[in-house]
């Protein structure tokens, strides 16, 4: 009995992800040290986020990951109100967005989890995610709403 994670919306499993990620830099924190524990979450969070960007790119068609396949990564992202994006410029090699409104932070922060994993449960899923979906896209971030910025701002390119 096989459980398609895809069927969760992704604000739901982020929350069950954070909370269970919570626990385990807890339980690291007493032998490892801070540094250390996010590291240790850094890792599988990175992989997991990797793997997320292949399977995303596998649905492009043919198989074949293209910047005006990866733009629909933002109704997905948007999905259950996650996320408010604006400012959204699209052209054949660029999309450019901002993040005005992150639910993920107003969830970390209603759970109650420790300010450095906030960017490490959400912001960091963003440029491995983007590694995975292909080689070829690239990412600029210079800031993001967990680090104090109003917004966030993004930039994807896709390299010929």
């Amino acid at each position: 009995m096989g459980v398609d994670l895809n069927a969760i919306p992704l604000n739901a499993r982020r929350a069950i992800e954070a909370e269970l990620a919570q626990r385990i830099y807890s339980a690291a924190l007493p032998s490892l040290g801070e540094a250390a524990a996010l590291e240790l979450l850094n890792t599988a969070i990175d992989e997991a986020a990797r793997a997320s960007g292949k399977a995303f790119a596998a649905r492009a068609p043919h198989a074949t990951p293209s910047l005006e396949h990866f733009s629909q990564v933002l109704h997905l992202w948007q999905a259950g109100g996650a996320l408010t994006i604006a400012d959204i410029d699209r052209g054949p090699d660029r999309l450019c967005f901002s993040i005005t409104r992150c639910g993920y932070m107003e969830l970390y922060q209603e759970m109650g989890l420790p300010k450095p994993l906030h960017a490490t449960l959400s912001c960091r899923r963003d440029a491995a995610f983007a590694e995975g979906y292909s080689p070829r896209l690239r990412m600029e971030r210079p800031q993001t709403i967990s680090a104090g910025a109003a917004s966030c701002l993004f930039r994807f390119s896709w390299a010929q």
